[in-house]
């Protein structure tokens, strides 16, 4: 009696694996063979970055800015130091690589930017996200064209200290 239960349950086991693996090398109507085959077409279609991750049009790209930027400024008459650490972001790979180019004027104009900066506005959250607005469109006047003013970039603070 146990013997048969055994092989009841083996030729179970079997059977259904056999299914299954004709379900997904698409011997079965409805196979996910037939759509990987669609996705691979579709694949087939998409551009690589340098590093080998697909660029799908409209997809947010970002781009870390390294160093971090250190800066200092004075409050109340004593020296304080920020370093603010940013990430930029554009849906076109044409301008992620205009910023990686343009990177030494970037970093500069960021520079001027976050030494110029209150201690008052880098305290508030309303502060910081003026900041942001400020810093994208000192990127934006770097690395926009006439014909790219319809692109929206974003800038985010990936890190931030204040001292």
């Amino acid at each position: 009696m146990n013997l048969k239960k055994i092989i009841i349950i083996g030729v179970a086991v079997v059977g259904l694996g056999g299914a299954g693996g004709a379900y997904f090398l698409g011997y079965l109507p409805g196979s996910s063979a037939s759509a990987a085959s669609t996705e691979s077409e579709a694949e087939a279609e998409v551009e690589y970055d340098e590093e080998g991750n697909p660029i799908i049009p409209g997809r947010p790209i970002y781009m870390p800015i390294n160093p971090p930027f250190v800066v200092n400024f004075t409050h109340l008459g004593t020296l304080r130091y920020l370093q603010v650490s940013l990430s930029v972001m554009y849906n076109d790979q044409r301008i992620i690589d205009r910023v990686s180019s343009e990177l030494p004027a970037i970093r500069n104009d960021l520079i001027l930017l976050l030494s110029d900066q209150t201690f008052e506005k880098l305290s508030s959250t309303a502060g910081k996200k003026e900041l942001r607005s400020e810093m994208i469109a000192a990127i934006n006047q770097q690395v926009l064209t006439q014909e790219d003013r319809d692109i929206h970039g974003e800038v985010y603070i990936t890190n931030f200290v204040m001292q």
